[in-house]
C-alpha cells in the first residue's frame, strides 16, 4: 500500500471498514510514513471533534407512522397522468424522505426515518462509497484463481454469475465490512466501464425477510452513479456503475433472468 492508497482509503479505515489483511497493510504504511501518519491523525481528530460537537438528533415518536399514513391516503397519477391510484411502494422511500423534510421544521435538524428498506439503503450507500474509493484489489488474475481465493477466504458463497456474461471481465476482488459484517467487493469491466459489486450474506438478525427469500433488483441513482440492489441465494448484492449509461440495468436484468 502506498501514499495514494492511504489518501483514498483514509475514511474507510477510520470508519473501521477495512478487513484483514487490508487493515494491517494500511497501518503498516502509516507507521512507516510520517506524512500519511499526520494525515490520519488530523482526520481522526476532525471526525472526533465533529461527533462531539454535533448532538444526535432523534425523530419524534410517531413521525414515521404519521408520514406513512399520509402517503397511503394520498393519490398519485398513473404513468399516463390521467387517473389516480395509491402511491407505489417502490417510490415510497423517496416521498417518505420528502414528506419528512416538509413535516419536520425548526432549524436545520435532519431526521432519519428508518423503514423496512433501511438496511438495503445502507448497503447501497456503502457500495457507492467503495466504488468511489478505488482501493486496490487483494486478489487478481484469472477467474478461476479469483474464484478459488474467495472460496477459501469468504464465509459465504460469493455470487460470480456476472462473470458468465462474455462481455464482462472479472478484474479482481477485495474484502471490506458493512455493519460489522464481512463483505466482498468484486471489480468488473463491462463494455469499457468499471463496475463494482458489493456482496454480503443475508443476516437474519438484520434483514426483515427470510434469508431463503429472494428480492428482485431495485434501481436507484446515488451521487451520480447507477445502483442496483437485490437478494438472491442468501446473498445481498449491490451493483454500482457510471450514471446514465444503462449498463447496470442491462447487466443486472439479464443476470436476474438467467
Amino acid at each position: 500500500m502506498n501514499c495514494e492508497d492511504v489518501e483514498k482509503g483514509i475514511y474507510v479505515y477510520l470508519d473501521g471498514e477495512f478487513a484483514e489483511p487490508e487493515r494491517a497493510d494500511f497501518e503498516g504504511h502509516v507507521r512507516a510514513c510520517a506524512v500519511c501518519r499526520r494525515k490520519v491523525d488530523r482526520e481522526r481528530g476532525f471526525i472526533s471533534g465533529v461527533r462531539q460537537a454535533v448532538p444526535r438528533v432523534v425523530a419524534p415518536a410517531g413521525l414515521e407512522e404519521r408520514i406513512r399514513k399520509a402517503l397511503a391516503e394520498a393519490p398519485a397519477p398513473d404513468e399516463h397522468g390521467s387517473s389516480v391510484r395509491p402511491l407505489p411502494r417502490a417510490r415510497g422511500r423517496f416521498w417518505l424522505a420528502a414528506a419528512a423534510a416538509v413535516l419536520v421544521s425548526g432549524g436545520f435538524a435532519a431526521y432519519q426515518v428508518v423503514g423496512s428498506n433501511d438496511r438495503a439503503d445502507r448497503i447501497a450507500h456503502e457500495a457507492v462509497a467503495t466504488h468511489e474509493s478505488r482501493l486496490p484489489m487483494e486478489v487478481r488474475g484469472s477467474q478461476a484463481h479469483i474464484r478459488s481465493f474467495l472460496e477459501e477466504n469468504v464465509p459465504f458463497h460469493v455470487d460470480l454469475s456476472f462473470a458468465d456474461d462474455p462481455k464482462i471481465e472479472l478484474l479482481g476482488a477485495r474484502f471490506t465490512r458493512v455493519d460489522g459484517q464481512q463483505a466482498v467487493v468484486l471489480n468488473y469491466e463491462y463494455e469499457g466501464e468499471r463496475l463494482s459489486v458489493l456482496q454480503l450474506a443475508v443476516d437474519p438478525a438484520k434483514d426483515e425477510a427470510s434469508a431463503s427469500e429472494e428480492a428482485p433488483p431495485s434501481f436507484a441513482s446515488q451521487a451520480g452513479f447507477d445502483v442496483a440492489t437485490f437478494k438472491r441465494r442468501g446473498v445481498v448484492s449491490s451493483v454500482v456503475g457510471a450514471g446514465g449509461t444503462g449498463n447496470v440495468q442491462r447487466l443486472v436484468r439479464a443476470s436476474w433472468q438467467r
